[in-house]
């Protein structure tokens, strides 16, 4: 399949631009031989950290929320961490309103990269009742320090394929700003393997699109991005999933599966056996899709490519399952 994304980075790589001619990310003379080594990349998520750490190997230091312990959700920087933050000689951003304190935060422009800035056009409205609302604020690099007013985003762009792939060429190329020359130049099979991963995720997104898989609940504001690359006709529940007993939201849980007759929930992480219990009493079986803003857990190696086949393994079985039961 043709990607264009790949080609873009294909050429880059191939003409060694932004390697060694000492060139920074803000179009100055850059002096990344003479400063620390390896340089260090503050990554705000998961996914930029795998990508970050996949491509730099040990010619890089990636620090990221979640390397600390905490989750990058939840994460709130102190002033000492900020500072520290500051000082790194990349930081990597998601945007889409992703990690509200980077909007207030002081970050050096010429060193931070909003890895979904090139594909802004494409970033979805959060719908979900608890997330959606219109606000007024002062933005950081989402929006240039341009004070406006918006819908809040979904934030999870890299659930699709598509996406993550853009992502990735967007740390790929400001790493490379960052390397000395040698270093640049090892990362290009790294990189190059990394953007046929993606590649390979976004054919698979596509074969998921074209089976149009039976109607599927939600059970968090995760998913729009993750939807739209599978085309899933996906119905976000007002219901705590994690919940194991009957509350407020059950009757409207119970409504939206007779309306729609979805037989699976999207959930982000394996239910517990009272969790179970209540699900399947409700005639609903559950479907495993990790958001991986974090690991999965605190001692996952896993990458990013990987934790995202299987997501996208389980729902294609559900395709399988259908066509069986037919």
């Amino acid at each position: 399949m043709n990607h264009p994304v790949q080609h873009v980075l294909h050429g880059l790589l191939a003409t060694g631009a932004l390697i060694g001619f000492g060139c920074d990310l803000s179009g100055g003379t850059s002096t990344v031989e003479s400063q620390e080594s390896p340089p260090r990349v503050f990554a705000v998520n998961f996914p930029l950290q795998s990508f970050a750490q996949t491509v730099g190997g040990d010619d890089v230091v990636v620090d990221s929320p979640a390397l600390e312990g905490v989750s990058a959700l939840s994460f709130d920087p102190s002033p000492e961490q900020i500072i520290k933050i500051q000082d790194a000689r990349l930081i990597l951003l998601n945007g889409a309103d992703f990690a509200n304190w980077t909007a207030n935060a002081s970050l050096p422009s010429s060193r931070t990269i909003v890895t979904a800035k090139g594909f802004r056009n494409q970033w979805l409205e959060c719908t979900h009742h608890h997330h959606h609302h219109d606000h007024d604020h002062q933005h950081g690099p989402d929006g240039e320090g341009v004070h406006h007013h918006h819908s809040h985003w979904a934030s999870y762009t890299w659930l699709d394929p598509n996406h993550a792939r853009a992502q990735a060429t967007a740390v790929i190329g400001a790493m490379q700003g960052v390397l000395s020359s040698r270093d640049a130049m090892s990362m290009r099979p790294r990189a190059t393997a990394l953007i046929a991963e993606l590649g390979a995720l976004a054919d698979q997104a596509a074969e998921i699109r074209a089976a149009k898989l039976p109607p599927i609940i939600a059970s968090e504001a995760y998913y729009p991005y993750f939807a739209a690359a599978c085309g899933l006709d996906l119905h976000e529940a007002d219901w705590h999933w994690n919940e194991p007993e009957p509350h407020e939201g059950m009757d409207s849980l119970r409504n939206l599966i007779k309306a729609t007759g979805a037989r699976h929930l999207l959930v982000p992480e394996a239910p517990t056996a009272e969790r179970m219990k209540t699900l399947r009493d409700l005639g609903l079986e559950p479907v495993v899709i990790m958001p991986l803003a974090d690991p999965p857990s605190t001692d996952s190696t896993a990458s990013f490519s990987t934790l995202m086949k299987a997501n996208l393994d389980r729902i294609q079985a559900l395709g399988v399952t259908t066509q069986s039961a037919e």
